[in-house]
């Protein structure tokens, strides 16, 4: 037995050849032949520049825990600089600098970025062909800024570039986002999921047809090893229906707590997604012993955040244990994933910390700047763990932790050896 995981363990890191990519610096440069590039006045860029300060300040609730981070670059000092720069400079491309510049600078915690071209034209596109029901504010400002991402496209092709190099998280081609091995000698099947691709994504279909298959062939296995390392989120539907359901006899939930402010910019998205009584005065908050409340001052309310999974109409043939390998990469849906897991025992979480920001179940809401049309997502929802330790702050501590420099894997595999004592 001891060879065959050693086997497994070679055949696995053989499989494998991930790496990813950092995020691109902004250009501090502006162009002053591009003074008019969006068609802005200087009060306008101002007018654009004030409003995305204050509803961050009122709407977005990672603001305390980005400064607890970065203590030597605070936010304040953030927006008065870029400000300043706007002032200075009479020119659009000066003021897109600024906007972009102090993302940046303020870093994605909860999903704080810029919607660029590629990403808002495949918004649009969504708001044409698929249901919006429950989504309707979210369609509203994507249609309302049609005419300024004409314009913004124009200006960022006019610079010879991709100058976001931000963007949303892909699958790629179908069969590159799976990697999957059977290795029924060591009793053991392994599978790899690099992201969490929406339903409507064409890739979606072919990779649930995939995982069914895989989950059957491996119906005398004792384990199975989920690996999530390298996976930044995407869609938390794809987890539930193609990773979980197959494999459950009966419906599984876990319930966390969620913060979030009913300000002007939150309250449509609030009226879109909630009932009235869903939503709690943030003084019915029971006491949590980890709950950092320094910069939640703009939160007014808390919901509970609850994920139920149903079981498919047909289970797989898989009924062994489940090991869901994790690290810091783990965000967002991926994060809501492991969170589940942990909650409902729907498998053992091995490895190391993760990245976080998967408690609230609810899409990133988004600012349009009035003038310009640029528009910002950013997560309502500040989830809370059980302890009340902010879910984006301290992501979940595995179940087993590996040991420093140990690959999750090595210690997964460890682990199953022991188990099998």
């Amino acid at each position: 037995m001891r060879r065959s995981l050693l086997a497994l363990t070679l055949a696995i890191f053989t499989l494998l050849t991930a790496c990813a990519a950092p995020a691109a610096e902004p250009d501090s440069r502006w162009d002053p032949a591009l003074k008019n590039a969006l068609g802005l006045t200087p009060a306008q860029r101002l007018e654009d520049y004030d409003y995305f300060v204050k509803t961050l300040k009122d709407s977005y609730l990672c603001l305390g825990l980005r400064d607890r981070e970065n203590p030597d670059d605070p936010a304040e000092d953030i927006f008065r600089e870029y400000r300043e720069m706007i002032e200075e400079n009479d020119s659009d491309d000066a003021f897109y600098s600024a906007v972009y510049s102090s993302l940046y600078r303020l870093g994605p915690y909860g999903h704080l970025w810029m919607i660029e071209p590629e990403d808002y034209y495949g918004m649009l596109d969504w708001c044409g062909h698929e249901d919006t029901s429950g989504r309707e504010r979210w369609k509203e400002l994507i249609e309302a800024s049609e005419e300024q991402y004409k314009t913004l496209k124009a200006y960022l092709d006019s610079l010879g570039g991709d100058e976001g190099g931000g963007g949303s998280q892909g699958g790629g081609e179908a069969g590159e986002n799976l990697h999957t091995l059977l290795l029924p000698e060591a009793g053991a099947a392994y599978l790899k999921v690099d992201s969490f691709l929406a339903d409507y994504d064409p890739n979606y279909q072919t990779e649930a047809r995939a995982i069914r298959d895989f989950y059957n062939a491996a119906g005398d296995c004792a384990d199975l090893i989920i690996d999530l390392t390298d996976n930044r989120g995407g869609n938390e539907g794809y987890w539930q229906n193609l990773l979980v359901s197959p494999l459950i006899g009966a419906p599984l939930s876990c319930t966390n707590y969620a913060l979030l402010a009913d300000s002007g910019n939150n309250r449509p998205y609030i009226e879109n997604v909630f009932a009235p009584e869903d939503l709690h005065p943030i003084a019915e908050l029971p006491d949590l012993p980890k709950l950092n409340r320094d910069g939640l001052e703009a939160a007014t309310h808390f919901v509970e955040s609850t994920l139920r999974v149903e079981p498919a109409a047909e289970r797989a043939a898989f009924r062994g244990r489940v090991w869901l390998l994790v690290g810091p990469t783990v965000y967002s849906a991926s994060e809501s994933f492991s969170v589940f897991c942990q909650a409902t025992g729907f498998a053992v979480l091995v490895g190391a910390q993760t990245g976080g920001d998967g408690i609230g179940a609810l899409d990133p809401v988004m600012m349009r700047l009035p003038n310009s049309g640029i528009l910002i997502q950013f997560t309502m929802m500040y989830g809370l763990n059980p302890d009340g330790s902010s879910s984006e702050e301290a992501g979940t501590m595995p179940d087993i932790l590996s040991p420093a420099g140990e690959p999750a894997l090595v210690t997964a595999l460890r682990s199953i050896r022991e188990a099998r004592k």
